[in-house]
């Protein structure tokens, strides 16, 4: 990896640039066709069903990868790295829009060998999209949606998942960008949790396994942000920093609004989350990559937090500004009762 000067809201200096594969055009190609030959070829993203929908495709997966498979799994294993980009070719068929489309199903079939996504509660699709409009964005204001505005720092965290009624995080993520109509995207960010030389520190002050309230963040389905969900007021309680009884297995929940601790400590310091937030940016090692069309990124979500910069100067008459695609491993550790 190269030394890479980190950019927009989150320059703190020097990053080291993550890991990208760039996949061949003609690869590509092939595995359009192949879903073609059978028939599995969506006329639309809403046709990929399922979290099995390439479970056939196995080997057409792999030869898509080839020896790069070896590449990104090593990555995502790497305790000091954990993230892994992956650029699909422009190019795949002649109409741009169809184009789109063909890249969106590349990057949810590759996303399908790294985990078994979970299923869209509402779409019944292993991933779900995010698009943002200039239109829009006060409709994600006032959801109180801060995680998916384009114009949002969108600071370190991880990912959580709730089901029924308790509190997982997912063992691997992955966004795939379909638009972003900016010219200053800015960069994704990841810190290794091995990176950051304070984990114990805040681990041991804010207790391992201490149950804390979170307000929920704001969710948005269907690709349609002036529908997003208002939230707030959904209490969510999980530890921060969680490990099971071996302390073999460890996660890290940081994701909506921090109220305090379940056991109600009225000694308790509420500008820690704060400084442990500025801890991560300022005092740790980070993988910097930028924010790009058609870039699919990657991540161990049990391994590191990750943020990106605001995304600056939209193109103008762009109709959208940004759509993006989320996957979310239906496996990881269940970090509440």
């Amino acid at each position: 990896m190269e030394a890479f000067v980190a950019s927009n809201v989150h320059d703190r200096g020097e990053c080291q640039e993550g890991t990208i594969v760039r996949l061949p055009l003609d690869v590509c190609i092939e595995f359009i066709k192949t879903l073609q030959s059978d028939g599995r070829c969506p006329a639309t993203l809403a046709g990929v069903q399922g979290a099995a929908f390439f479970a056939d495709y196995t080997f057409a997966i792999d030869t898509l990868l080839a020896e790069k498979i070896r590449l990104i799994r090593s990555r995502l294993g790497d305790a000091d790295c954990g993230i892994v980009a992956i650029d699909i070719p422009e190019g795949i068929v002649a109409d741009p829009t169809a184009d789109a489309l063909m890249g969106a199903i590349i990057a949810s079939a590759i996303t399908s060998a790294f985990m078994v996504p979970s299923v869209d509660r509402r779409n019944g699709t292993p991933f779900t999209i995010y698009t943002a409009s200039q239109a829009n964005e006060a409709a994600l204001q006032k959801a109180g949606v801060k995680f998916y505005s384009p114009k949002e720092r969108l600071g370190f965290h991880t990912d959580g998942m709730l089901r029924e009624s308790a509190v997982y995080v997912p063992r691997y993520i992955a966004l795939y960008n379909i638009i972003i109509a900016y010219n200053k995207p800015g960069c994704f960010y990841w810190v290794p949790f091995a990176g950051w030389p304070q984990f114990d520190v805040w681990a041991g002050m804010l207790g391992w396994n201490r149950p804390y309230r979170f307000e929920a963040t704001p969710i948005v389905y269907a690709g349609a942000l002036d529908r997003a969900e208002d939230t707030r007021g959904h209490v969510i309680e999980a530890p921060v920093f969680w490990q099971d009884a071996g302390g073999g297995d460890r996660a890290v929940f940081m994701n909506g609004e921090l109220l305090g601790p379940v056991d109600g400590d009225e000694a308790f310091d509420y500008g820690l989350v704060a400084r442990m937030k500025q801890s991560i940016a300022c005092d740790a090692s980070r993988i910097a990559l930028p924010q790009r069309q058609r870039r699919l990124l990657l991540m161990n979500n049990t391994a590191g937090f990750h943020a990106r910069d605001l995304f600056d100067e939209p193109i103008p008459g762009a109709r959208y500004t940004r759509s993006f695609m989320r996957s979310v491993a239906s496996e990881g550790p269940r970090i509440t009762a």
